[in-house]
């Protein structure tokens, strides 16, 4: 079968013809491959890769791989060429490996692939750039089932701290209007309605506060997390009191940063539900916040750390701590907390980290911190592990 035309054929590194034998080596393999030139245009392809984008031969060699496969993002958004990462292999030197977005078939359609690309070199300069791809919607697809049945049982988790938060409020106002209809004075009956009006603004930051958890997010916002952190502790109040769990605030002054607000309150509630489930005879809960730069790359950024003085991670969970489906509360725990969590951490362009120490091993001293850095900006994040724009 051919898959060249003329001289372009002639021009790349692993010039593929067709009297040789390295097309039928690309086409055994599983893997879709294709090669682009400085231009960006198709220099050879294999059958897999065909195959998957439902494409014949002759309608990608010669052609430019980013207006065929990648010309917009799912939304409909254009993504402009001089973005490529696969273009930045051969223009910057920045080849990459193992990193998901999407590409589009002929039929309009879309799969989720997972691609690398390196550079194609001759006499030591960049000729071009070989890409191979594999179709992983499949995965894509159950990672996304996980993610919404956690955000489920994360509902499930806050609906019965709610239930105890409004139920203080909804008694005291029942008391409070009974005591206006029995008052004596006209000041009595002010006084009595301006604590009942303070209790049901409670009701209503509550339910506000649970709208905001979650909501979804397409784009970055303002979030002040000054506001943020301690709403979420707000939904605990009762059941910390109950359990006697201290709390330790400590925010200092950081800038407003732009982040996805529903899928962080996402995280912080996981890793303060974590907490107090770690201390079921009481303890204390220190949140922190503060302006820090990345350890990695010095990017400006904030860090927040949530550490218990609960009973601490066995030492064999610490390993998988960030995979699915590990857990250490057995019937309560879903053990898909962390891995989301860590996900939206990573979409955000930041870092996760744990320190655990174990009770029966250090009775004095023992616990969990776990560490967010998070970038001020999502769009401009450091050390992402996001997908960049693929060609």
């Amino acid at each position: 079968m051919n898959y060249g035309r003329g001289q372009a054929m002639h021009d790349r590194t692993t010039m593929i013809a067709d009297d040789q034998p390295w097309q039928a080596l690309l086409d055994s393999a599983g893997e879709g491959i294709w090669g682009v030139d400085l231009d960006g245009n198709c220099s050879f392809v294999n059958r897999a890769a065909l195959s998957m984008l439902g494409y014949e031969a002759h309608e990608l060699v010669g052609r430019n791989m980013h207006a065929m496969v990648h010309h917009h993002y799912p939304d409909g958004r254009v993504y402009p060429s001089t973005e490529c990462c696969i273009y930045n292999v051969f223009r910057e030197g920045r080849p990459f490996s193992n990193q998901v977005d999407h590409v589009f078939r002929k039929d309009g359609s879309f799969f989720y692939a997972e691609m690398s690309a390196q550079p194609i070199l001759q006499d030591g300069r960049a000729r071009g750039a070989v890409v191979t791809f594999r179709d992983v919607t499949q995965t894509r697809l159950s990672e996304e089932a996980l993610r919404r049945s956690e955000k489920l049982a994360a509902v499930g988790q806050l609906a019965s701290s709610i239930a105890h938060e409004i139920n203080n409020p909804l008694e005291a106002v029942i008391n409070l209007l009974y005591l206006v209809r029995t008052a004596e004075t006209t000041d009595d009956m002010r006084t009595y309605a301006s604590l009942a009006e303070q209790e049901i603004a409670r009701i209503s930051d509550i339910t506000m506060q649970t709208l905001r958890f979650h909501r979804q997010q397409t784009a970055a916002a303002p979030v002040d997390l000054h506001e943020t952190i301690p709403a979420i502790l707000r939904l605990y109040t009762s059941r910390f009191a109950s359990r006697k769990v201290e709390v330790k605030l400590r925010l200092r002054q950081t800038p407003s940063a732009m982040l996805l607000e529903g899928d962080l309150r996402q995280v912080l509630n996981n890793l303060i539900r974590n907490a107090y489930d770690a201390m079921p005879k009481g303890g204390k809960l220190h949140v922190r916040l503060r302006p820090a730069r990345c350890p990695i790359t010095e990017i400006p950024g904030t860090r927040i750390t949530v550490a218990d003085t609960g009973t601490g991670f066995l030492p064999k969970m610490k390993k998988h701590l960030f995979e699915p489906f590990h857990t250490s509360k057995e019937i309560t725990g879903t053990g898909l907390g962390l891995w989301i969590s860590k996900g939206i951490i990573d979409k955000h362009g930041g870092r996760i980290s744990m320190r655990s120490r174990l009770q029966e091993l250090s009775p004095h001293f023992h616990g969990t911190l776990f560490s967010l850095w998070l970038p001020l900006d999502l769009a401009t994040p450091a050390g992402s592990q996001i997908a960049p724009p693929l060609a």
